[in-house]
């Protein structure tokens, strides 16, 4: 009879994902020996950078897995709450009630989370309670309790605390996602105290393009201010300049743009600086469906590129999400708590060629780099296309909702066949939760190894180059479209 113990059935066993014996052979034989010596390098995380510098132990085991509500700290996994809230005695309002208890609400996520079998969300938690805590029992009503309480005896220790957790599982580089107005003063005491990880700060400047949002004028007013520019459009492109200056000093090897299409129309300056004067003035409310707001936007990506190949920083851009698409959850939560869908309706080729005709065409031994991730994961075979005409184009890993084993492996074998898979770029965690880092990157790892395995398996590649790609895409692809070669290479 089925018990809800781990070690008595597959799931999560030695081989899970793995369906080949040649997927396990390189996931035992070359993964996990070369996380073991090389560690995580994870370019796109939302991590809590204080949270970590500060290194304070978890409350308890709700706000470790799921929902950080404290302001210094706030983050949350969106996807438990996403699919929780499917089933009745869990909802989004319950996971954000201030007044109740965190216990309360473990508790009432234990009773639904068997609904979760079979996807992702559920394997990953599990694999944090066996391999952070050591906990074989599968959440659910009869274990909640008992699993809470293991799990705060555990977080008291020491080796429990973000750094700890971090190191244990081998990080040893990671990006953050900063507000270019960020004074990065938590990166500066992490290079100072924290030993074996390296932090280094991702210049994200969405706050300041995206002229269809009602806090626009207000952002810009704030970044001009800062860097004592005229609220004008050549006091913008300056004052976001500096700001780059400044991220490129402090060791950023990235920008981050999360656009709903990929912009990089060549617009005049003079067209740019009549439509940023009708938004600034309030005469006109544009959409993010707007002509203008796809030029203006367009123009600061040409800024940005041009500032990103004079440092030598890579451009990332993840494109095809409609924010805050659940008016319900934004009204009464604000964003970015997990009404975002990914949408269909995605202009990508015309908009985006001449910017990497411009940038990324490989005219140039100085041209940076460009990694594109689509949202809607059905948008990857023109990402292919794109990689294969422009030599410093390079697609990234599925991310998002698209980080599901099912769609990395297929994923993996399309590049494979149709591109490179030494030319893509590594699997980023998109995190908010410190706990799950190792986790995660097992999922990838695994993954990498069964698409691989799959291919060997085939007799589509040797066993050398089987080893070459798996290395490849855990962490030497990274290190070449990022800059990292002063972090070691293979």
């Amino acid at each position: 009879m089925l018990n809800n113990m781990l070690k008595n059935d597959e799931f999560l066993g030695p081989n899970w994902l793995l369906d080949t014996k040649e997927g396990a052979i390189l996931y035992h034989d070359v993964a996990v020996p070369l996380r073991h010596r090389l560690g995580i390098i994870d370019v796109h995380t939302h991590y809590s950078l204080r949270q970590i510098v500060e290194n304070q132990p978890f409350p308890n085991i709700w706000k470790a897995e799921v929902l950080e509500d404290r302001k210094e700290y706030a983050n949350c996994d969106h996807y438990i709450i996403q699919l929780a809230s499917k089933f009745p005695g869990f909802s989004q309002a319950l996971a954000r009630d201030p007044n109740l208890p965190d216990y309360d609400k473990w508790i009432a996520l234990s009773k639904v989370f068997p609904n979760l079998e079979g996807n992702h969300v559920h394997q990953w938690l599990h694999l944090d309670l066996k391999r952070t805590f050591g906990i074989e029992e599968l959440l659910s009503a009869e274990t909640g309790d008992k699993i809470w309480k293991l799990t705060e005896e555990h977080l008291r220790k020491e080796d429990m605390f973000p750094q700890a957790l971090l190191k244990k599982v081998g990080v040893r580089v990671i990006f953050t996602t900063d507000d270019p107005a960020d004074d990065l003063s938590y990166h500066k005491i992490a290079k100072e105290t924290i030993d074996d990880i390296v932090f280094l700060p991702c210049f994200r400047p969405d706050a300041y393009c995206n002229i269809f949002d009602e806090k626009w004028r207000g952002n810009v007013e704030k970044i001009c201010q800062l860097t004592r520019e005229d609220a004008s459009l050549q006091g913008l492109v300056e004052a976001l300049r500096k700001r780059h200056d400044y991220f490129a000093k402090m060791g950023a090897k990235a920008s981050d743009h999360g656009l709903l299409e990929p912009y990089g129309l060549e617009v005049s300056e003079e067209r740019v600086e009549q439509i940023f004067r009708r938004a600034y003035d309030g005469k006109e409310r544009f959409t993010i469906r707007s002509s203008e707001t796809r030029e203006f936007i367009s123009y600061l990506m040409h800024k940005f590129c041009e500032m990103n190949q004079d440092k030598g920083m890579t451009t990332q851009i993840h494109y095809g999400a409609l924010r805050d698409a659940n008016q319900y959850l934004y009204e009464n939560w604000g964003a970015n708590v997990g009404g975002d869908i990914a949408t269909e309706d995605v202009t990508i080729v015309e908009l985006i060629e001449p910017l990497l005709s411009k940038f990324f065409s490989g005219k140039s031994d100085n041209e940076s780099h460009l990694v594109l991730y689509p949202m809607n994961q059905t948008f990857s075979h023109i990402n292919i296309t794109l990689e294969r005409a422009f030599p410093n184009v390079h697609q990234g890993f599925p991310w998002w909702h698209n980080d599901a084993p099912y769609v990395m492996e297929h994923f993996l074998l399309h590049t494979a066949n149709s591109s490179l898979l030494s030319s893509g770029g590594g699997p980023v965690s998109d995190a908010r939760k410190i706990l799950s880092e190792g986790s995660r990157f097992e999922v990838f790892d695994r993954v990498i190894c069964k698409a691989v395995g799959k291919l060997l398996s085939e007799g589509q590649i040797s066993y050398r180059g089987a080893i070459n790609a798996v290395e490849g895409l855990m962490y030497r692809n990274q290190v070449r479209i990022f800059g990292l070669e002063d972090f070691g290479k293979i």
